[in-house]
């Protein structure tokens, strides 16, 4: 097996787009106010990035759901946001069509865009404020409950309360997009009958393969499939086996089932990097992504697909998100 951090093939051909990190709680935990480009270990760096050519990634704004409520939740969210301009060095912030492209394209360094992980905070925040500095996705809970409804931690979860039903329908009208990673089935249910935006599962396995609350269904799959939405594949063990180790094989298996049924255009890379603590064995850290590619083409799949699944389709999808 080659080491972490280094992969026999040469180099990535496809400009990679990581749809989910947990990067900011990784280094508020670890490397408390250093900035990025001093930051050498972990699964997410700056070097990790060039080497895997990964060009962007959503780094999580991770609300703990210990913050929720009145009065804590959203000055948690903007302490959050403001790490992310103080210390992500070396990255360019995202809230443009023009700066997606040009990340892409190489003219600038990689770039970032935020994706809020527990909503909780904004129903106390500005929306529009908040979309005119490029914020566009939300995922409505974590694990446990909060004010809009409960996360797929919840023992007999509910669906979505009525301020969370009222908050759907304002970030519809907006034209933000939802991450129902983290929703449990009843508010997912509900997120379906009353949001009509778009829809996607950015760091995500498949409960068919793995039975855990946190996975997706077939069932709730078609239902995004039939929305043009997108489910960012993670690498964490936790969502990919039962057993809770995982290598390339099963993220492999997942990304395959979704190009098979429904085809290569809804299914991305979502690796959950820096969320979790058991790695997995083939894809230790983002440097390792082009593996996936290079099994995929060992597979069959053609250099078309290839580019969507590794990057383009996340391209698409935020792309037509900021530009709204």
């Amino acid at each position: 097996m080659t080491q972490p951090g280094s992969h026999t093939s040469a180099l990535p051909v496809f400009a990679a787009i990581d749809g989910h990190v947990d990067l900011i709680y990784e280094m508020t935990r670890r490397h408390p106010n250093v900035p990025l480009r001093s930051i050498i270990d972990g699964a997410v760096t700056l070097a990790g990035m060039r080497e895997g050519n990964v060009r962007v990634i959503a780094a999580a704004l991770y609300c703990a759901d210990s913050f929720n409520g009145p009065g804590s939740a959203a000055p948690y969210l903007r302490s959050l946001i403001d790490y992310a301009a103080a210390y992500f060095t070396g990255l360019d912030r995202i809230a443009s069509p023009g700066d997606l492209q040009r990340c892409l394209e190489h003219e600038a360094f990689p770039g970032y865009l935020l994706l809020i992980e527990n909503s909780d905070a904004l129903l106390d925040l500005d929306l529009d404020e908040l979309k005119n500095a490029g914020m566009r996705i939300a995922g409505l809970t974590h694990a446990g409950s909060n004010r809009l409804g409960d996360g797929n931690g919840v023992q007999c979860p509910q669906g979505l309360t009525a301020a969370g039903k009222r908050l759907v329908k304002e970030l519809g009208a907006r034209g933000f997009a939802i991450d129902v990673s983290h929703l449990a089935d009843p508010g997912l249910a509900d997120l379906l009958s009353l949001f009509d935006g778009p829809i996607v599962s950015s760091h995500t396995g498949f409960r068919f393969f793995c039975d855990t609350p946190r996975n997706l269904t077939r069932e709730q799959l078609g239902a995004l499939f039939a929305r043009e939405g997108i489910v960012g594949i993670t690498v964490n063990p936790e969502m990919l086996s039962s057993n809770g180790r995982a290598g390339i094989e099963d993220v492999f298996r997942h990304i395959d089932w979704v190009a098979q049924k429904h085809g290569p255009d809804h299914v991305a890379i979502g690796s959950d990097f820096c969320g979790f603590d058991c790695p997995n064995a083939d894809l230790e850290d983002i440097s390792r992504l082009p593996l996936i590619a290079e099994l995929l083409r060992k597979r069959g799949y053609p250099d078309d697909a290839l580019e969507r699944i590794m990057g383009g389709n996340w391209r698409r999808f935020y792309q037509a998100l900021l530009a709204g």
